[in-house]
């Protein structure tokens, strides 16, 4: 019997011993699945409050249509066949690689008041007609500007709702000149290097003009390196720097306005 009784208290105490072990790792797993859940919904938390912030500053934006001008208001005084072979692109294709190198520069900047929306030729062929250029003054200054007398309210309206835009630029002129420079050093000598001016036009979403400018030069590095002096700012890769500092002074233009 005595031995009966102390196998029984052994069973017990292996059994208590047991459920105590269990308790505490049902505990352990619980707190550990609680810790989790706990981390998981700090983090969700965090991400839709980041992208909650992120969109709201985006929202806040004016969104700005920018159409490129027409292969017809592109010149250069420098031969195509030049600027094409620093490309190396095909004669047909210069007037493309430098509006495509432009659209992308207004697409990637960045802005704390403006998101710059180029427009694709898809969506810009039905109105594309109605778009015209002509001799313009603004502000008592001469530039070539964009004439929309063909483009209806209507038209106008729905082109701007399609890309939820508060206005619009329309590029009117890309003049590509010949200009010079000293190269500084031992040996000073005066380098051939382009010159890029623009003109446009900028117009609210109610059709209304804001701004007029001429001759308004895409500015490179104030000391271009020889690579870039190779290249006369001929080739679209150097012309990054530019086309941002182009940019730039129609955002100071943008700005005036809101300002107001």
């Amino acid at each position: 019997m005595r031995n009966v009784s102390r196998s029984c208290q052994k069973n017990t105490y292996v059994f208590k011993n047991h459920f105590v072990l269990d308790t505490l790792r049902t505990r352990t797993d619980n707190n550990f699945n609680l810790r989790n859940s706990v981390t998981k919904t700090i983090f969700t938390l965090t991400y839709l409050l980041i992208i909650t912030s992120s969109f709201a500053q985006t929202s806040n934006k004016k969104r700005v249509l920018v159409i490129p001008p027409s292969r017809f208001e592109f010149v250069s005084e420098f031969d195509l066949e030049v600027i094409a072979e620093k490309n190396n692109v095909p004669v047909a294709k210069v007037f493309v690689t430098y509006e495509k190198a432009l659209l992308n520069t207004f697409s990637k900047y960045n802005d704390e008041n403006f998101e710059f929306v180029p427009v694709e030729a898809a969506a810009l062929k039905p109105y594309k007609k109605m778009v015209k250029y002509k001799y313009g003054k603004f502000n008592g200054k001469h530039y070539n500007g964009v004439d929309l007398k063909l483009f209806s309210e209507a038209d106008f309206t729905k082109l701007l709702e399609q890309h939820n835009a508060d206005f619009v630029i329309f590029i009117t002129w890309y003049d590509i000149q010949k200009e010079s420079f000293t190269r500084k050093g031992n040996h000073s000598k005066r380098t051939k290097y382009a010159g890029h001016y623009l003109d446009y036009d900028i117009y609210n979403l109610f059709k209304q003009q804001i701004g007029g400018f001429g001759k308004i030069k895409a500015e490179g590095a104030e000391e271009p390196s020889d690579l870039e002096a190779s290249f006369k700012l001929l080739r679209v890769k150097e012309l990054e720097l530019a086309y941002n500092n182009f940019i730039s002074k129609v955002v100071d233009q943008l700005n005036k306005p809101i300002e107001q």
